[in-house]
Parts: structure tokens; sequence; C-alpha cells
């Protein structure tokens, strides 16, 4: 156990594990206030599904491939649109937004400024002296402190760490966070020779959910880079299949439907990649001397405007605790917040 020689816990800031469009927004709003506040992020990049690959000198975005600007919340909307980096889809201008240099433009964009640790998984839990201060370990073994705890991580992510953390405590959040169920996707990020296959009918069908030109829709210079997502069944069916396989079984049902042959083909997986099961509170919070919050697209209903609302919801409980309702689920037992749709 580490030690930790702070006497006064309001100067820490908040701890936020967890990069994607939840955590980062969040953060952001604590920064402009001028909270201190240090986001944690496992992998070495930011954002989540909000993912682009780079090869062959083309973009693929593999997670979200565009943004619906209804559903972005008025808060975010001017914030967003500031940031330079969104513009409208060419192949459906009036209802989508991308970033032409791929998706993941908007989470670097939202990220800028603030203390944002790469690369750094958290792996442990601890309450220090007197309840009123967080202690998170990282893998290498470093320790990090905070009056406030968000984990801004899917709910299955939440509960490993929790579980390993205090396995026999927080019981009621942990049943809450247990209601929040994802589904999985395999996608193909698929290359084609558009002067082959000049005109595109790529209608999905069948196991194909969705089929995105990348190209088309305004990525630079990424003609003919296709993402390929497909359905919950075959996702579910095949997630634990050999790579190989489900490669050559989706490449023969392409050519098949499409007629269309791929002169280059990977498979990105996606465990946590939509909420099927969401909560309409606008987050998880434990009853303790510390405060501990999860946030994310398992609450307000889900998907990514249930990840802006919950990150928005928090930043006002945390900057305006006065003004704010007590709400949210405090082991098993809260309010639905007026950020909720529903």
């Amino acid at each position: 156990m580490a030690n930790l020689s702070v006497t006064n816990p309001s100067d820490l800031g908040v701890l936020v594990v967890g990069a994607g469009l939840s955590g980062l927004t969040l953060a952001r709003r604590l920064m402009a206030d001028s909270v201190k506040v240090t986001v944690f992020e496992k992998s070495r990049g930011v954002g989540g599904r909000l993912a682009t690959r780079r090869g062959s000198g083309c973009l693929w975005d593999h997670g979200i491939t565009s943004l619906d600007p209804a559903e972005i919340p008025p808060e975010n909307y001017l914030d967003w649109k500031n940031l330079g980096v969104l513009s409208p889809r060419k192949d459906n201008p009036k209802l989508s937004w991308i970033c032409c240099e791929g998706m993941t433009q908007l989470p670097k964009a939202l990220e800028k400024g603030l203390d944002c640790l790469r690369h750094t998984k958290i792996d442990l839990i601890r309450i220090g002296p007197g309840g009123k201060v967080w202690m998170i370990r990282d893998e290498s073994g470093g320790w990090h402190y905070g009056h406030t705890l968000v984990l801004a991580i899917p709910a299955p992510q939440a509960l490993v760490l929790l579980d390993g953390s205090f396995p026999h405590q927080m019981v009621s959040l942990k049943e809450s966070l247990l209601r929040i169920q994802y589904r999985p996707t395999l996608t193909l990020l698929a290359k084609i020779n558009r002067r082959k296959y000049a005109q595109l009918n790529l209608k999905p069908e069948g196991a194909i959910e969705t089929i995105v030109e990348n190209g088309e829709k305004g990525l630079k210079d990424s003609e003919g880079a296709l993402t390929i997502h497909m359905n919950e069944k075959f996702s579910r069916k095949h997630f634990e299949s050999n790579e190989a396989e489900i490669l050559a079984e989706v490449t023969t049902l392409f050519k098949k439907k499409y007629k269309i042959e791929f002169t280059s083909v990977e498979l990105k997986k996606w465990r946590y990649s939509q909420v099927v099961q969401a909560l309409e509170e606008s987050y998880a919070t434990a009853k303790l001397t510390s405060p501990l919050y999860v946030i994310g697209d398992g609450f307000c209903g889900g998907g990514i405007k249930g990840a802006l609302l919950s990150a928005n919801a928090l930043a006002d409980k945390i900057l305006h605790p006065e003004q704010t309702l007590k709400f949210g689920r405090e082991y098993g037992k809260g309010k639905k917040h007026n950020h909720c749709s529903k």
C-alpha cells in the first residue's frame, strides 16, 4: 500500500478513469471551471469507439462512422462546432457530421489542455486515510490520489475493477451496473479497387449490418476503403472464432452478394460496441465519504447521447452541488435527472 501524506483532501483533484466521450466531456467541463482533473486511459489513443485506422494510404473509421447533430446536447454542440474538426458528411450532409481526417480527430481535440495519461491502465482502487481520499494504482505500480473518483468505462470493465478492489463491498452499485448490457460487433476494414467497381450498390443485407465507403462519406484520400459492421447475431456467434475463418466467411459472403472482391481486409473486434440495455439514471454512485461515480453510454437511455448526458449531469453535480437535485443511483435507490431524455 502506498503512503499518503496529504493533509487536505480538497488540494487533490478529480480522477477520471477512461478517455472515451463521456470521460473527456466530463474532464473538459471540469477543467473549464478550473477544477483539477486527471484522466487515465489504458490505450495509446483516446475516444473509445471514435476510432480511425490508417494504412495503405487510406483511412477507415472503424467504430462510430458519423455523428447525428440531433444527438448532441446543446452544451456540447457549440463546443464541438468551435473545435473546427467537424464537417458535413459528403454523402449525407444534412443529417451527419464526420471528421475529414478520421473520427479520432474529435476526441483528440477534446483532449487538448487536459492532463491525460495514456497507456495507463488502472488495476486497483483503495480508499485512503479518513475515507476522504481515493488512491488508484496503475499497472506500473504508480499511485494517484484524488478526492473524487469517476469510472468512465464500460460497465463490465468497471465491475471487474470494483470486484478486484472491493470484492465484498458496494454490492448494490455492482447490481446496478450488471443491468447494463452490451453487444459485440465484428468489423471488417476492406480495400477495393474503385476503378474496377466504379458504381457501388452496397445496401446492407443479412449478416451485414452497415457498409460505409469512407471516401464517399468524405474521408481524405480514402477511396475504396470500406468499413463493414456485422450484425449482432453474427458477431455474437463468431466473436471468439478464429480470425482467418471470420475473414474467409465474410469475404465469400461479400463476393456472393455484391460481386466484389477485396484487395485487402482485416478484422477489428468491438466487445462493448453498443448498449442494448441501458439505465435511465444519469449515473451510478455509491454512498461513501469520498464520492465514487460511474458514467458513460450505459446511462440516460444509452448511445452517444446517453454518454454525453451522463457526463453533463455529473459535471453539474460536481460544479454546482447546491443547485443540483440529488440524483443518480445511490446503492440502487435514486432518481432520474432532468438531463435524461426520458
